[in-house]
């Protein structure tokens, strides 16, 4: 191995080895380790709204569920006829159908105070067979639209549940918009949020820079090379970057058993279940990757933040005016 290269391994890691002992040695990166754990907690939570939009996206185009009403005088032998064929098609993911005694049982359990005013005043039942529908996708409503429109069963279907339909795939696109717009202004306050990082780490060099404008001085008339007062600063900014992330992440942990916790339909049994599903699959999938690029920005952050703290931001003239102010 050439000498000039086992000079510059050596000076690098005494480099290296002095920008810990200095992070260790000075007590002043506590109020910005602060500040930066408050930072990355926000982009913690702007990681995991950009998964939930992705989420409620794929649980809304993939998993349709719709109530159909069928017409109290349809003859149960079409009534069945109508079931399986429906049943059969390829857009459907899964149908259950539910009698008026059992759709009178369903609402007793979600809304008591409307079946004691049944029982109340003696009332029917006013509740219709329906048939409930699992479609495969959001694109599978005209398909089915176009399958309730046929002839042989006007005289089984409600011909206003075709119109409701229509109504609720276009509120179900206008929520598809909605989503669409959140995640991309998540996206964008993601990338706001880095370079606030990298802007509070730029000035935290600064100010080390500053504080040791005799020491950096002293190094560069004596020709020390502009990596080893480049590592040092660059080593710090890591150090303080790493503590943040993994202060970030815990408090991000602490906040999410909280808040499952406070609220039932966080859990996975509560009204959101199949968003809270669709997010711990994508967690799964991709959790290690994103994990993995935060890892890989915090050397990334910690290199620009020290060479823009010390190379574009200050110069040795500014150093050496700033020793003569002291």
């Amino acid at each position: 191995m050439p000498e000039a290269w086992v000079q510059a391994r050596r000076v690098c890691l005494r480099s290296v080895q002095r920008g810990a002992v200095n992070f260790a040695r000075e007590k002043g990166w506590f109020a910005a380790l602060g500040a930066l754990c408050g930072v990355l907690v926000l982009a913690q939570l702007l990681v995991l709204l950009i998964f939930g939009m992705q989420a409620t996206k794929t649980v809304l185009e993939s998993r349709v569920d719709l109530r159909l009403e069928l017409l109290e005088q349809a003859d149960n032998q079409d009534v069945q006829v109508f079931l399986s064929t429906l049943g059969q098609q390829p857009f459907v993911s899964s149908i259950s159908y539910i009698t008026k005694e059992q759709a009178y049982a369903q609402m007793q359990a979600h809304d008591p105070t409307l079946i004691a005013f049944i029982e109340e005043f003696d009332l029917t039942n006013p509740f219709p067979e329906t048939v409930a529908i699992v479609l495969r996708s959001i694109a599978d409503y005209r398909t089915l639209s176009e399958f309730l429109a046929e002839p042989q069963w006007g005289n089984i279907v409600d011909p206003t549940f075709l119109s409701e339909t229509t109504n609720q795939e276009a509120y179900l696109y206008e929520l598809l918009d909605l989503t669409a717009t959140g995640y991309t202004m998540a996206f964008v306050f993601l990338l706001i949020t880095g370079g606030i990082i990298l802007f509070v780490t730029v000035e935290l060099v600064r100010s080390r820079v500053m504080q040791r404008a005799d020491e950096i001085l002293i190094e560069h008339l004596s020709g020390a090379f502009p990596m080893a007062i480049l590592i040092p600063f660059a080593v710090e900014a890591m150090l303080l970057l790493l503590l943040a992330t993994i202060g970030s992440l815990l408090m991000m942990g602490i906040l999410f058993w909280a808040i499952s916790n406070a609220l039932t339909s966080i859990s996975t049994s509560g009204a959101l279940s199949p968003l809270i599903k669709q997010c711990m699959i994508m967690l799964r999938k991709y959790g290690l990757a994103v994990l993995l690029l935060e890892a890989a920005m915090i050397p990334l952050m910690g290199w620009l933040g020290a060479w823009l703290g010390i190379l574009a931001k200050t110069n040795m003239r500014s150093l050496a005016l700033h020793r003569h102010d002291v």
